[in-house]
């Protein structure tokens, strides 16, 4: 059914009867993780839909919801033999599973061939744990859903490449023909202007190759390729969990790097032997408990800063450069060195951390 390119419903609505055929008396399921690998955003189960309705929305943790997340979230098959009373889980979570006469339940990682996790496999069982527990059919149906996803996201890749690149493709043009406008204005001569628009263009370069050889860039090679013209690598140091970079997220990234290390070398911290960029980022929570994305650039050792007379288009393009994902920019302009902070909402529009560990 994967190779005669069946709909993904239908695909792993045959994996789990297959499964629960195999394994009598069992029901069988599986999640679907959303791209940034953070919240299960479907769940197919074809002998409890209403079970599989309540799924969707569920943030993979931690706290775990229930044996899925916790699956998904420790790389490892996670089971509860009396759901009602497994104080582990959301109580929302086995109220789920007792209206169903969920007794036990056991939920496997579904991986790509690369590790990365796209959901869950799960076994569930209303008269109680059998013995012995039917692992070999749980981690058949958790391999075969991970080819099935694989095989959609792959297909669903390739029927939006050409949509894609016409997209991409006017989104560049509109970029470099803002940039010449841009660029021109402020009185600066023809060597100036024929400078500051090849760097910047050279960035835009830079992005779409990184977006052209993967469907998402990591933060720390972005930022060591935009930055790398401008500096050794003593100069500038790179710190931050693991991030991939969105695509809708590349080349505000790059941009935004690229004015950033041009200020430096030219006025800044790396215009000096003693001068130093610090580049990091970080995943924290907000007051309400919302999952957010720290990125930040501070310079020091470098001649001393004071704001400037006029904002240009690099000022301009710093502040609104992420507003399309929420994200609050802010430039200080502090005298022991520039200051450049950006904090957004963690999303799939934004990127996704991607340690081995874990998705979220």
């Amino acid at each position: 059914m994967i190779a005669r390119d069946a709909t993904l419903n239908d695909v792993l609505e045959k994996v789990c009867r297959l499964a629960e055929a195999f394994a009598p008396g069992c029901m069988a399921g599986v999640t679907i993780l959303d791209r940034g690998g953070m919240t299960f955003e479907h769940c197919v189960m074809p002998s409890a839909p209403t079970f599989a309705a309540g799924i969707p929305g569920v943030e993979v943790g931690p706290p775990h919801a229930g044996t899925c997340a916790a699956a998904v979230y420790g790389g490892a098959p996670v089971a509860s033999n009396d759901v009602e009373r497994d104080e582990r889980f959301d109580p929302l979570w086995r109220k789920l599973n007792t209206d169903h006469g969920v007794c036990a339940i056991r939920s496997r990682p579904v991986c790509s061939a690369d590790g990365r996790a796209l959901g869950s496999f799960f076994i569930a069982y209303k008269g109680g744990a059998p013995d012995p527990w039917p692992e070999e059919i749980e981690a058949i149906g958790a391999r075969l859903s991970g080819l099935a996803l694989e095989r959609h996201r792959a297909t669903e890749r390739q029927k939006l490449i050409v949509g894609e690149m016409q997209h991409r493709l006017k989104n560049l043009f509109a970029a470099v023909l803002s940039i010449a406008s841009q660029t021109s204005h402020g009185g600066v001569t023809t060597a100036e202007f024929l400078k500051a628009f090849e760097g910047r263009v050279l960035a835009l370069a830079n992005a779409h190759d990184l977006l052209t050889r993967d469907e998402s860039a990591d933060l720390a090679e972005l930022t060591r390729r935009i930055v790398a013209p401008f500096a050794g690598d003593e100069s500038v140091e790179i710190t931050g969990q693991p991030f991939k970079v969105a695509p809708s997220a590349v080349v505000p990234f790059s941009l935004v790097l690229h004015e950033l290390a041009t200020n430096a070398a030219k006025y800044g911290a790396l215009s000096s032997s003693e001068g130093r960029a610090r580049v990091s980022w970080k995943s924290y929570r907000g007051e309400n408990g919302e999952r957010r994305f720290k990125f930040k650039w501070e310079e020091t050792g470098g001649p001393r800063v004071a704001p400037p007379l006029r904002s240009g288009f690099g000022t301009l393009l710093m502040k609104r450069a992420f507003a399309d994902v929420e994200g609050q920019s802010r430039l200080v302009h502090a005298p022991e060195g520039l200051r450049f902070r950006i904090d957004a909402p963690m999303s799939g529009r934004l990127g996704r951390l991607h340690e081995a560990s874990k998705t979220s």
